[in-house]
Parts: structure tokens; sequence; C-alpha cells
């Protein structure tokens, strides 16, 4: 890769102690943060499709020399990243063969946050604008998670008005104005949650949805002080940037977080939840390091496009989210093309940003004259009669195989 080798000049900051935040400023050089980004929209953008920009999938169509500029610049791009989808406005990616400049950068995570890069699992996340979070959590967010993760860092790929992390229990230890929630000076209320929170750790439980209790908050939440705090952490994205301090949107930079007390207890302040950007399509890392190495059980969760899994309940569910990942393609298309254009702008210039745009506009008719929404909805139809299930997923392309793709 082009940009330097030597390690970057950082600037850190201790912004909070209770839970302890430490922001990295100029962790990843702006060009990193372009080609993390590229290779996050061209995973998403010509899903299971021919690309010309990079190294595709096994069997599928190669434009001759299309794609020799970016890699003669930057190196091998490694192979797309397994994906998975949150819900209709969040989606996941894990790059399980990541390229070599994505692998320096994860040695250097390491390095700033004293593990070993084995013990580092690194996620990337898109949001679309708007969206409000769906649930509060920690990132042991499931008692028997193993290895457990220590430490959790929020990478930001680029500059966004707002969509930070937002921790509602945070208190305001040096005495800004903002970023801390009236909820955090409920001493008593935070207290019992951390009592039960721990002491429930060493007990065993009678199913598994026991094993999220105290660590995770959603709509459906029955304490009434929970509940209240998952609906402060959504004000709080809607409220924008003042009240999402100190963990703000900032391309390069790193903010690292602990998880535990000093005494080995999970600290329960460290509950925090993604904010979207009110403006734009946020694009991050989300990197968990462990006090163990990998692989990790949680990457399970993540799909190929077009390997079948082998348990029919885990295809189900892996052809669930294809439908619901192309149908975030087609109905953020443009958008989706604008981020692409930009992102090659960044890294290899106006030319390439203009070729690009021309493969867009072919890309696009090619999308539209397939006609493949009705396609999708027809599969999905069928999968709902078969299954007896329903969810507002909107479409895909089949192969003529019956594969999703």
């Amino acid at each position: 890769m082009e940009s330097e080798q030597s390690e970057p000049l950082l600037d850190v900051d201790l912004l909070s102690v209770s839970p302890k935040i430490i922001r990295f400023r100029g962790l990843l050089s702006a060009q990193e943060c372009a080609l993390i980004r590229f290779l996050m929209l061209e995973a998403l953008i010509y899903f299971g499709d021919t690309s010309p920009w990079v190294a595709l999938r096994p069997g599928a169509d190669v434009l001759q020399n299309a794609s020799e500029e970016m890699h003669q610049r930057f190196g091998d791009l490694g192979a797309r990243p397994l994906l998975r989808s949150q819900d209709s406005g969040h989606l996941s990616f894990y790059f399980i063969e990541p390229p070599d400049f994505m692998v320096r950068m994860i040695q250097r995570v390491a390095k700033m946050s004293g593990v070993h890069p084995n013990n580092v699992e690194p996620i990337y996340h898109i949001y679309v604008p708007g969206s409000v979070p769906a649930n509060l959590h920690l990132d042991n967010f499931n008692k028997y998670l193993f290895p457990h993760r220590h430490l959790s860092v929020s990478l930001f790929l680029d500059d966004y008005e707002d969509g930070g992390t937002v921790f509602p229990l945070l208190l305001d230890s040096f005495g800004g104005t903002g970023g801390s929630s009236l909820l955090a000076l409920e001493h008593e209320e935070i207290e019992s949650w951390q009592r039960v929170l721990n002491e429930e750790r060493m007990l065993q439980v009678a199913n598994d949805a026991h094993a999220y209790a105290h660590r995770r908050v959603d709509k459906n939440e029955d304490n009434s002080f929970r509940h209240r705090v998952l609906k402060e952490a959504q004000e709080m994205c809607r409220r924008g940037r003042t009240a999402q301090i100190p963990v703000l949107p900032e391309k390069g930079t790193m903010y690292l977080w602990f998880n535990y007390l000093s005494n080995g207890e999970d600290d329960v302040r460290s509950l925090h939840a993604g904010c979207s950007s009110s403006t734009g399509y946020k694009m991050i890392g989300a990197f968990f390091l462990r006090d163990g190495s990998g692989p990790f059980r949680e990457h399970d969760s993540f799909w190929h496009p077009v390997q079948p899994r082998k348990h029919e309940v885990d295809e189900l569910q892996r052809q669930m989210e294809m439908i619901t990942v192309l149908g975030f393609r087609f109905d953020h298309i443009a958008a989706l093309f604008n981020l692409e254009r930009q992102a090659v702008f960044e890294l290899l210039g106006a030319q390439a940003a203009v070729r690009l745009a021309g493969f867009h506009y072919e890309y696009a008719q090619q999308l539209v004259q397939s006609k493949q929404e009705d396609t999708a909805r027809r599969q999905y139809d069928g999968m709902i009669q078969q299954h007896g299930f329903r969810a507002e997923l909107a479409w895909s392309q089949v192969a003529a195989d019956g594969l999703l793709f």
C-alpha cells in the first residue's frame, strides 16, 4: 500500500473514568479509511455479482485489467467479507481473509490496546441515516460469551455531523456540559443493576434467553429503570452531537473503553448504543479485544452469499438475511454509488471516479431491466408458505439453481 509504513503519531486523551474511555486520534490515515469504506461498499453494491474493481469470488466473470490500477496501488485486497443483517437499517461485515493493510491496522490496534493481534475481533458496520438503536447492551451481551471482551473499540472511518456511541450511564467526571444523562445520577438504581448483573454471572440459567438478562435492554424490557435508560439512549441519538459526547465521529480516530472494573466485575456503566448519523451513512469499525485468541464463535453468524449452510435452520436464516441485504442495496443504491465514487476519488483521483460513474450507470440499468424485485417477492412468498413466518424483506436475486445471491 502506498501509505507510510511507520507508526502514526497519536494524540491520546482520557475522556472519562466511569466508564474509562480513551481517545486515540490519528490511528488510521485518510487513505486507510477510504480503502476500508470502499471494500465494504464493493461487497454490498456488487453482492454476488461481477465487479471490475476488486478480486471476485471464485467462478465470477472478470472484466480484463479493470482492477489492475487498484491492485497496483494497494496490493492484494483479499476476499470479500462475510455479511450479517442486524436489521433493515444496519448491516455488518467480517473480513475472514483481510488484506495486508487491514492486518497491519489490526496489529496497530492491538499494540495500542496492549493485547495480542490474535485477540482482536474486528467487525465493520454501515448504518442508514436517521435510524434509532433498537437496543442498549454490554459488549459481553451473554454471560457465557468467551473469551471475554474486556476492551471495546469504535474506529470511525469518516467525519459525520453526529452518529456517536452513547453511554447513558456515563458519569460526567471532567465537568463537561454534555454527554451524560441525569439517569447516570440515579446511583441506587445503578448500584442495584450492577449488583444483580454480577451476582447472576455465577448462576446457571434455565434457558439460553436468561443468559442475556441485565446485559441487553430492548423494547420489551419490563424493568422500569432499564426501560427508561434505553429510551434515554435513543433520545441522546436523536438530540445530536452535543448529547453524544464524548464518543463522536472523527475520521481515523479510535475510542477505547473498558468493559470491566478493576475488581473484575462487569461495569454496568459501559452499557452503550451506536447512533446512526442524521445526515449520512455511518461506516465504522467495532473491534472487541478478547482475553483469549480466536477464532470466535460469534463469527458463525456471518454468512457467504453463495455458500449454503449445513443445517436447515441456519440456511433459512442466511436466505432471509440475504433478502434483507439485497433490499438494503436496492433501496439505497443511488447513495451507495455516491459513497463508492467518493472513496475511489480519494484513493485514485477524479478520472477513476468518472470511469466508475459510467459503470454505475450500466449496472443500474441491468438491475432495473432484470426485474429482480419481482423475482425476490415470489421467492419470499414461497418461503412464507413453506415455513409459516412473516417479515418485512423486499427483494433478492435468485440463481438458476435456486440459490440466493
